[in-house]
């Protein structure tokens, strides 16, 4: 970062005697003296046609201890944006433009940063190129890019071939890099730089039209980097051909953000781009990106925001406060973007976001969800059985069947979403969610385990206790669903109907999927030991999906059904719907204060939210209106 010890408005300081205004940005020049930089900036009003670059980096964690002259006055930086600058002399043609948040944003002034922080959606997306600095080079790195447009022709070839034939044979030396070693090192070594995992960098890459990926003074374009990934991974195991060996958790993490990228920013291949996350999936997004790391939890939101659609960004951006007391009370942020979303349309998903292993801050409502820490569990309860089939991931497809499907999908869908009774509030005085809905029914026991189980599918693996823990809880609830559904488990083989419903989160299963999962069943606690060897496509997923499933937790009920749910709910809950919401809410009853019944006005229906439910047989409206066991009811969310 850039820092100066004197008053923002100090006439010493190199930042000058004002603040920025409210459309005002500065942008710097670099001209390197004798080895040694010197910069200067001037302020513009941001228009579409004002021409700079503008940077995407890592700020890191040393501290700023080198003096640069900046306007003909000391500025300490941090050695990493020293680096940046050095390199970014040598890769301009000419001298050009270019915005650096850490020196043209002036960091000891809070108020200067609420009003920039709007700006970063415009300062971004108009921006003629953004560099991506992924640190200095290494002598596999120059080979990487020394070799990449070769390998890419190379690797198209072979990628034309794979997709005439899935089983066709390995690439070729003709098809593979000529350096082979240091190219698939380099893959590694620049998939596990920072940059991969910080949250203000992934707004910064899917806003511009055009970006550069620079390491050391060697660089290519971003969207082409970008392709051979996508191609190589995701469209063809290319680029698992040539690595060899089992990659790591974090190379894999990078991958799926190339992925994530790709979809908003698009690729050459597939150049269609949004740029935009609309509220229907803010939530996936909150779940994706909680990985991703920031300095400060108020960026959680701030990091994203120039993302979402305008209607929510202009709702949100009034509200930046970066002062101290501020990102000390990050939750207040959270909170006020969570009551933003909660009311447009479609922002009722933001229940589905699962809740996650690390404790929630005390001052959060129940209803908003913790937006930092690692998913208890994987975010499948959230309306897939109201999609057509076709549209369904081949994850599932294969197992559902249903006649005249995409007709009858979209009328599911509409008798939820537009129901007439739909209605959700919020309102600015407390942070209680109002929700109209009634109960369905009551949880009368649960399938659960002291010890955590967690979403890190490669450590199930390595750890067999773990694996057996995971499978005995599958077994137990089995057992349940069998006591439910049968009246007892001994001596019962058969698998009901129900639990393979609830295993798939979806009504539509077919009779192969209930015998493949009769196949599967009895390999699942040597999975990983071998059994999963030799496997047919249908098992392994069958597979994936009880991965997909083993954290949540299993349930029956008073009324004599199953189902799953959200970890950390409890006997005594009830299963509820909210009119408009597609899955099956879990709510806890707690008492009102004296003052929750005068803020409100009732004294009853105040519940904690748990998280959303999967139960057969409930998941249509016409099943829910007949089910019912009170009236229309005005939940009070706490």
């Amino acid at each position: 970062m850039g820092t100066f010890s004197s008053s923002p408005t100090s006439s010493s300081s190199p930042y000058g005697s004002g603040r920025l205004g409210k459309r005002t940005i500065r942008l710097l020049t670099v001209k390197s003296i004798g080895g040694a930089i010197e910069l200067e900036t001037h302020r513009h009003v941001l228009t579409r046609f004002l021409n700079y670059d503008a940077m995407s980096y890592v700020w890191g964690n040393a501290p700023a201890s080198v003096t640069v002259l900046c306007n003909n006055k000391p500025l300490l930086i941090t050695p990493t944006v020293l680096e940046m600058l050095q390199c970014v002399c040598q890769h301009q043609t000419k001298r050009r433009n270019i915005w650096v948040d850490a020196i043209c944003i002036n960091q000891g002034d809070d108020e200067e940063k609420s009003t920039q922080i709007p700006l970063m959606r415009d300062i971004y997306s108009r921006a003629a190129t953004v560099i991506v600095w992924m640190g200095p080079s290494t002598p596999e790195t120059d080979v990487f890019f020394a070799e990449f447009q070769d390998t890419r022709k190379r690797s198209k070839a072979w990628i034309a071939l794979y997709n005439t034939d899935y089983n066709c044979r390995d690439p070729i030396e003709e098809e593979r890099p000529r350096n082979v070693d240091a190219f698939r090192e380099a893959i590694r070594h620049l998939l596990e730089r920072e940059w991969f995992t910080r949250l203000w960098t992934y707004q910064e890459i899917i806003l511009p039209p055009k970006a550069n990926l620079l390491c050391g003074e060697s660089w290519t374009d971003f969207d082409e980097f970008l392709d051979l990934i996508i191609d190589g991974v995701f469209r063809s195991p290319y680029l698992s051909k040539i690595m060899d060996t089992e990659r790591d958790a974090r190379t894999n993490a990078a991958f799926g953000s190339c992925y994530s990228i790709s979809t908003y920013r698009g690729t050459i291949s597939q150049p269609e781009r949004t740029n935009v996350i609309h509220s229907v999936n803010v939530a996936v997004s909150l779940v994706y990106l909680r990985y991703r790391l920031v300095k400060e939890p108020v960026d959680r939101v701030w990091a994203i925001v120039g993302l979402l659609e305008s209607n929510l960004r202009d709702k949100v951006t009034p509200e930046v406060d970066y002062s101290e007391k501020g990102q000390q009370e990050y939750w207040k942020t959270w909170t006020m973007f969570a009551k933003a979303l909660i009311n447009v349309p479609s922002g009722i998903s933001l229940l589905n976001v699962p809740p996650t292993l690390e404790p929630r801050s005390p001052y959060l409502p129940s209803w908003c969800p913790n937006f930092s820490g690692s998913s208890s569990c994987t975010m499948v309860i959230e309306g897939r059985w109201n999609i057509a089939i076709d549209e369904q991931p081949m994850l599932v497809r294969w197992a559902l069947s249903e006649e005249n499907g995409e007709v009858n999908s979209a009328i599911r869908y509409k008798a939820i979403v537009d129901h007439h009774e739909r209605f959700t509030s919020t309102v600015k005085h407390d942070n209680l969610l109002r929700m109209q809905g009634f109960v369905l029914d009551t949880i009368e026991e649960i399938v659960e385990h002291k010890e955590v189980l967690d979403t890190g599918y490669g450590h199930y693996g390595e750890h067999s206790a773990l694996q057996y823990l995971a499978v005995g809880r599958h077994i137990d609830s089995l057992d349940l669903a069998r006591r439910v559904c049968y009246g007892k488990s001994d001596g019962v083989t058969d698998i009901p109907e129900d639990f393979i419903m609830a295993l798939f989160t979806d009504h539509r299963i077919t009779d192969r999927a209930r015998g493949i999962y009769h196949e599967t069943m009895p390999k699942l606690a040597t999975w990983y030991l071998g059994s999963g060897v030799g496997a047919s496509w249908e098992q392994a997923q069958c597979h994936q999906q009880w991965i997909n499933m083993r954290e949540h937790t299993f349930f029956s009920t008073r009324g004599g059904r199953i189902g799953f749910a959200h970890p950390g709910c409890k006997p005594g809950d009830h299963v509820a719907t909210f009119y408009g919401g597609q899955p099956l809410y879990i709510l806890r009853q707690v008492t009102p204060t004296n003052y929750d019944i005068y803020s409100t006005g009732e004294a009853y229906g105040h519940v904690q939210y748990m998280g959303t439910a999967f139960v057969p047989h409930l998941m249509e409206q016409h099943q829910r209106d007949a089910a019912r066991v009170g009236p229309d009811t005005m939940f009070i969310i706490h």
